[in-house]
């Protein structure tokens, strides 16, 4: 290649570059002119916006604001009418998902249903055996720990009924020695008092030959009169 056409190429190279950044730079000037153009609009929008809600205002439109509200309404039960439906739908997902399921575990259960007819056909009757040795075992031992279950709840029973016993024991004999108790405090009682009717009732002389010697054959017998009668056969001594 000659000079003068390297020189030609750089010189078309050079001018290419040119146009490129001159097209960039234009390109660079619209976007900037588009993007406050629509600046412009969008600010006339609101301003428009802004004038028009202010005239709105002033003319009281209250027919717009209840056309507003019935929109809203509106858009309120379609939005809760949507949220049934996909409910529904989730519902129905969910019902379409436990039928495949149940569907899958019935498979599941003939196919080992058949392993199991299949595997009696090639005789194994040993591990049948293993199997129901297995489960009277566990039959066994849970009838056992039922036996001993019954047993300690019977044992707690006759416990329980026992102590019953001992207490209802123990109040009858504390109520027998209060009345015991009693019959003592009351027959001493009577016997003051019946000395007292009897001193009272006999003469000056009397009382003093009573001071002197002693008790009177009429006292005695109050004594004896006031005397606790006899523990019955039954009672503990």
């Amino acid at each position: 290649m000659s000079r003068e056409e390297r020189k030609a190429r750089r010189r078309e190279e050079r001018e290419a570059k040119e146009r490129q950044k001159d097209e960039e730079r234009r390109r660079r000037e619209e976007e900037k002119d588009r993007e406050l153009a629509e600046r412009a609009a969008a600010k006339e929008r609101k301003e428009a916006e802004r004038a028009e809600r202010k005239a709105a205002s002033r003319r009281g439109r209250r027919k717009q604001r209840r056309e507003d509200k019935k929109t809203h309404r509106i858009e309120e039960r379609l939005a809760k009418e949507g949220q049934k439906d996909e409910e529904r739908r989730r519902r129905e997902e969910e019902k379409d998902r436990e039928l495949a399921e149940r569907a899958a575990a019935k498979e599941r259960k003939e196919a080992e249903r058949a392993e199991r007819k299949a595997a009696s056909r090639r005789g194994r009757g040993r591990q049948r055996g293993e199997d129901r040795k297995a489960r009277r075992l566990e039959e066994q031992e849970a009838k056992e720990r039922q036996k001993a279950e019954e047993l300690r709840r019977r044992e707690d029973e006759k416990n329980r009924e026992l102590a019953e016993r001992a207490a209802a024991k123990e109040r009858k004999e504390a109520e027998r020695a209060e009345r015991k108790a009693g019959r003592r405090r009351g027959g001493r009682a009577q016997r003051e008092a019946t000395k007292r009717s009897e001193r009272e009732r006999l003469d000056p002389d009397i009382v003093a030959r009573i001071r002197q010697y002693g008790v009177t054959p009429e006292e005695r017998d109050a004594e004896a009169f006031a005397e606790p009668p006899p523990a019955e056969p039954n009672e503990p001594r």
